[in-house]
């Protein structure tokens, strides 16, 4: 029997952007947790403010780089968003980056700690010819993302 029958690891999931398979697998979904640290403030300039999680060089992170619909854990509280993991190569960036973008959220928490947890990649990251295209994809992402959870809140729906 060919390997193609086994089901993925959870490690092999989660390097290849698999995320359904992942938090299948898993029994949860998939999350990190991190102190929100300043970042360039370009995504707020771009009408997407972020939160940047401060990534541990000693803790690599296991999911692949890319575009996340995320449910995030704040005080208490559940905001839905999209998350970015990637060194924003428009930017020609350099340092491996988690950006995460709440909807219908508006505070100050740098320092604060969020748990983000991952539920759909809605793409790979992509460097874009400039900030007007990277805006623009910024905004279709957010578009995917808010269609797909408002179709997964509706009774009878499939993910």
């Amino acid at each position: 029997m060919d390997s193609d029958h086994y089901p993925k690891s959870v490690l092999e999931a989660l390097r290849t952007g698999d995320i359904v398979t992942a938090n299948a697998l898993l029994g949860f979904d998939y999350f990190i947790s991190g102190i929100v640290v300043r970042g360039q403030m370009l995504g707020r300039t771009l009408g997407f403010p972020t939160a940047n999680l401060a990534v541990s060089c000693d803790t690599p992170l296991l999911i692949a780089n890319g575009v996340y619909a995320v449910r995030v854990g704040y005080s208490g509280n559940s905001y839905l968003g999209m998350a970015n993991i990637g060194k924003r190569p428009t930017l020609d960036g350099k340092i491996l980056t988690v950006e995460v973008n709440l909807y219908d959220f508006d505070e100050e928490i740098y320092g604060e700690s969020l748990t983000v947890y991952f539920f759909r990649r809605i793409r790979d990251e992509k460097k874009f010819a400039g900030i007007g295209e990277l805006t623009r994809e910024i905004g279709n992402d957010k578009q995917k993302v808010i269609e797909l959870f408002s179709r997964i809140n509706q009774p009878d729906s499939q993910p």
